[in-house]
């Protein structure tokens, strides 16, 4: 089976002479969780809209499946669900009535698909309840499940935990996580919570001005933001001597200035302290240290809002 389930090359779309995704060539992968980071306007829907069929490129190419066309066949599209902006979802009908008639536009047979999907997005039982009289966060869960129907093999999300409470948050991510590990689904997921990402996502594409900036996996995106505690002390090798007796095993690492770091001890300043204090080391410099996802996201894109 290929592993590969989507691979743009020069992807370019242009509206007048705005260039909203302007040479992309990115490779998704099977069963893998893509987080698709970028401000406002730096081309995330853009790229969505283009990779689901919804747009049309100016130029490039759009390869889904290892089908090798470089456009996307319709054939191909069928197995592609997606939340873009907002559910297309009819106000009038009930939550299971819009599961319905989904299931019927997208030909699934399975009718016992459609309650178990609300199920799984946490809409089991609305009712009579009308669609436009749902919160934004049950539209948003109503959403992922309609995106779920033909049950596909890549799954678009643009914005999913948007109007959800913290509860539903983590449902998302659970979800998400599940889809991808048990079935084997492909998702590509973009979100201004980047906290979020980091506990979700498995890779990363960092986008700004419709250009891809960044490409780095959840490891090399932890390996640019760990945090750790700074030491330092008059005496660095009476510092390290106490550090390695009272912390065995905590990877003291000393740094070409004299100052060492524990990475693994990021939040624990005041039992460090404790213990150079029991050996007679007294710390000229005690402090956590390391980027946040925020600033290392601002050294890759550039600006400071």
């Amino acid at each position: 089976m290929n592993e590969d389930v989507l691979v743009t090359r020069d992807l370019t779309k242009r509206y007048g002479e705005h260039t909203a995704v302007s040479s992309m060539s990115i490779r998704l992968r099977r069963g893998r969780i893509y987080g698709l980071i970028g401000r406002n306007g730096a081309g995330k829907t853009s790229l969505m809209r283009l990779v689901s069929g919804m747009s049309t490129p100016t130029s490039g190419s759009i390869e889904l499946f290892g089908s090798g066309a470089d456009a996307p066949r319709q054939r191909d599209l069928a197995r592609i669900g997606t939340l873009i902006e907002s559910p297309s979802l009819h106000g009038g009908m009930t939550a299971a009535q819009n599961m319905h008639l989904h299931r019927l536009q997208r030909g699934v047979p399975d009718a016992a698909i459609e309650q178990q999907l609300l199920e799984l997005v946490g809409l089991p039982d609305t009712g009579r309840k009308k669609v436009k009289d749902f919160s934004l966060g049950m539209r948003q869960r109503l959403g992922i499940a309609l995106a779920l129907i033909a049950d596909p093999e890549l799954l678009i999300l643009d914005e999913p935990v948007n109007g959800l409470d913290p509860l539903g948050v983590v449902e998302v991510r659970r979800l998400v996580q599940h889809l991808a590990a048990e079935r084997g689904m492909t998702v590509l997921i973009s979100s201004h919570n980047l906290p979020e990402l980091f506990q979700t996502a498995t890779d990363y594409l960092i986008v700004e001005a419709g250009e891809v900036r960044m490409t780095l996996t959840l490891e090399e995106l932890e390996a640019q933001t760990q945090q750790y505690l700074e030491v330092a002390a008059g005496d660095t090798e009476a510092l390290v001597t106490a550090l390695e007796q009272a912390l065995p095993g905590s990877d003291a690492r000393v740094m070409p200035s004299g100052t060492v770091r524990l990475p693994h001890h990021a939040d624990q300043a005041e039992q460090v302290l404790r213990h150079l204090i029991a050996a007679d080391v007294w710390p000229t410099r005690l402090a956590r240290e390391g980027e946040s996802l925020e600033s290392f996201f601002l050294s890759v894109v550039g600006g400071e809002s």
